[in-house]
């Protein structure tokens, strides 16, 4: 559901904030869970869904307004420490392995008048051989090369009653127990009582049979923004509560029966909390690895909706025990941090001060191996910058102890970056996707990580993955006037056939159509597929011997230096642009080879898997000599003779008979044959050839007199 938001792009930059020394964590106050039950609504095939209705009329849905207290408008977070995005202390890159546009405004609408909606809160998970993405009340399923498989109304696969609409979906795919796992809330105005609605897979397949269950029916409560999470053996699910869409009364947590949602029971054993006013907005963590546990976060510092009750905290829950069991347990810590603010509106070209950023709730969470991610939109001022921006908070807490590793904000220098989510591959690997405009940018998708063995606090280079296209302006699509919404959240999920992937989903500023009512209010969503590549330091070649040989080659030859590939023809020497043969290397550190052929001094550099290294060395051809012919002539001289070898370059060679100079010398281009006239001389002599000061072997010239 929609909360009404509180009050040129350059790389983007961290910025890191006090990272407090690990006080002992705060055990919060006991929270009590009391029974429930889960109630079974019923069954829905995905793949019998209708396809896409007739195009509906006109009447939208006006963005769903949700507020509770001004936001915090503290100090904003400023640089102590920034480095530019491309800085890094891995040697690793994130990389874009595919993507492609994913459900637009244009899109949705073809479903019904219901699917007039902004702003967009895309979704994506990952299943053995599909994508789901939800955004608003669609739902979409792909294959991984991109191709639209099914697009449906999530009224309909939830069962929405009559009179309801839906909002804010939430899946993912749980690898513990191959199902995919869905949420979302359907309200009815005016009073916007609300019920939370939950949907789980029969099988690893989206387009079969799901269960669909239902929770917390009230007429007069409004279940904003549910989150969902997995463990081993629960589900849960949180969300904040208002009176009538107006006032906060506090934020619920249900825990629920894992075994028997997946065996598509009636009822579901439950444990509920809340609501409680001394917590707001809670986020189930995405949990990847085996876990019984589940861990929830939130924001104790987010005080335009906790008011009086906020704390220079984040709240980490450990959720243990199950409903069956009756031993369901909320084991709170709260952990100081520096704290976030609400974050001032984001710019566009000719707008500024546009777009809705919210408030400083987290958004996201996951968790893989005792390490847990979160964050969200905050207000900072970037390092060269004189104004407070939207910027990104990335929380990193250690859930053993537990203790905060890592708070710092991302930015961007005169412009905005907001409505982070967060992914993590198989080997702790952690992405972000997020918004990034400007005075100069339209809204976009852009996205950046932290390597894992990374330095704290630092990321891979921003990269944008869809350029927005236009200005967005709700205001006149749907008779508001107010800043115009986005958000409210992104998407990022594992790949569970590829654990080093990771796909993203975020939505841009799209350009519209007036056959659909939306030109200036038109969004699209993008998908793209990750990962983390090594990016290995160049090869240096420090020295090579012997230092020169024949120019006919052959000379075997002793590389040293650092980063050379010990894998059979991915290192690479060569001499003046020709590649030496029989190249092995036996360490990173040195490598032979036998030198090919060539003419006087040359560079020798060094290629590791086509990336060419640093460093050179000289590696000097000195010219050799094969054979004279014929090898014996006048002493007066005036021999014609030719001589062949190697390194005899034209115009460039002379030929020495004792102490005296040849006459009338000419080479061939290759420099492997010259002819020359002999001086005057006596006896046997030695026959060297001389280029560019080089001397050559000898061979032997036979004086005879007339």
């Amino acid at each position: 559901m929609r909360r009404r938001p509180v009050g040129p792009v350059v790389a983007a930059i961290v910025l890191v904030l006090g990272l407090l020394a690990a006080a002992p964590a705060q055990a919060a106050g006991s929270a009590k869970f009391r029974p429930v039950m889960l109630a079974r609504h019923g069954t829905v095939a995905v793949d019998a869904l209708p396809a896409r209705g007739a195009f509906g009329a006109r009447a939208a849905h006006k963005p769903f307004l949700r507020l509770s207290q001004a936001g915090r408008t503290g100090k904003p977070a400023s640089v102590s420490v920034s480095l530019t995005s491309t800085s890094t202390a891995a040697s690793s890159t994130e990389q874009v392995l595919s993507s492609f546009g994913a459900v637009g405004l244009d899109r949705q609408l073809a479903l019904g008048s219901d699917q007039f909606v902004t702003p967009p809160d895309p979704q994506i998970a990952a299943g053995p051989d599909h994508l789901v993405e939800m955004v608003n009340s669609s739902g979409s399923i792909w294959d991984k090369q991109g191709n639209l498989l099914s697009i449906f109304d999530l009224n309909k696969f939830f069962a929405v009653p009559s009179g309801y609409s839906f909002s804010d979906p939430r899946v993912l795919f749980d690898q513990d127990s191959s199902r995919w796992f869905a949420s979302g809330v359907a309200f009815i105005p005016p009073s916007y009582g609300s019920v939370v609605v939950l949907a789980v897979s029969t099988s690893a397949d989206p387009t079969g049979t799901w269960v669909q269950y239902t929770a917390d029916n009230s007429s007069t409560l409004t279940h904003d923004q549910p989150k969902i999470g997995v463990s081993t053996d629960k589900v849960v699910i949180s969300w904040n509560d208002f009176y009538e869409a107006s006032f906060f009364l506090g934020q619920s947590t249900w825990v629920l029966q894992k075994s028997q949602m997946t065996a598509g029971s009636t009822p579901v054993n439950g444990a509920a909390l809340g609501p409680d006013s001394s917590r707001s907005s809670p986020v189930p963590a995405v949990q990847l690895a085996s876990n019984s546990d589940e861990y929830l976060v939130f924001n104790g510092t987010d005080c335009g909706t906790l008011g009086g009750n906020c704390i220079s905290a984040v709240g980490v829950v450990r959720i243990s025990g199950t409903p069956l069991q009756g031993n369901v347990t909320w084991n709170e810590s709260d952990l100081t941090i520096a704290g976030t603010s609400a974050p001032p509106a984001a710019d566009q070209p000719g707008m500024p001060g546009s777009i809705a950023t919210n408030d400083d709730r987290f958004l996201t969470a996951i968790w893989e191996n005792g390490a847990l991610w979160t964050g969200g939109n905050d207000a900072c001022i970037p390092g060269g910058d004189s104004l407070a921006r939207p910027c990104s908070r990335l929380i990193q807490v250690l859930t053993a102890g537990p203790s905060v590793n890592q708070n710092f904000d991302i930015a961007s220098t005169g412009g905005g970056l907001y409505y982070p989510a967060f992914g993590m591959d198989g080997a702790g690997d952690m992405y972000v996707v997020y918004n990034i405009s400007s005075t100069t940018q339209y809204v976009g998708v852009r996205i950046t990580g932290q390597a894992a063995g990374a330095g704290v606090q630092t990321v891979a280079g921003g990269q944008t993955v869809r350029a927005g296209d236009t200005t967005y302006d709700m205001n006149p699509c749907f008779g508001t006037n107010m800043t115009s919404r986005w958000g409210d959240y992104a998407g990022a999920a594992i790949d569970p056939q590829n654990t080093a992937n990771v796909w993203v989903v975020g939505e841009y500023a799209a350009v519209g159509s007036s056959s659909n009512g939306d030109v200036g209010c038109d969004w699209g969503t993008f998908a793209a597929q990750l990962t983390f590549v090594t990016t290995t330091a160049a090869a240096n070649l420090t020295s090579i011997s012997p230092m020169s040989g024949p120019a006919g080659g052959g000379t075997p030859a002793t590389f040293s230096g650092t980063g050379f590939d010990t894998a059979a023809g991915k290192t690479v020497f060569a001499f003046g642009g020709v590649a030496a043969t029989g190249v092995v290397c036996s360490t990173s550190t040195s490598c032979t080879g036998t030198t090919p052929a060539g003419q006087g001094a040359v560079s020798v550099t060094v290629t590791v898997n086509g990336v060419a290294g640093t460093g050179s060395v000289t590696f000097t051809y000195v010219p050799s000599l094969s054979s004279i012919s014929p090898s014996t002539g006048s002493t007066a001289g005036g021999t014609l003779v030719t001589i062949t070898g190697a390194g005899l370059a034209t115009g460039q060679t002379q030929f020495k008979f004792g102490r005296n100079f040849a006459t009338g010398v000419s080479c061939n281009s290759s420099g492997t044959s010259c002819t020359a006239v002999t001086p005057a001389g006596t006896g046997n002599v030695s026959v060297v050839a001389v280029v560019k000061g080089l001397t050559s072997n000898s061979l032997s010239f036979g004086y005879r007199h007339k």
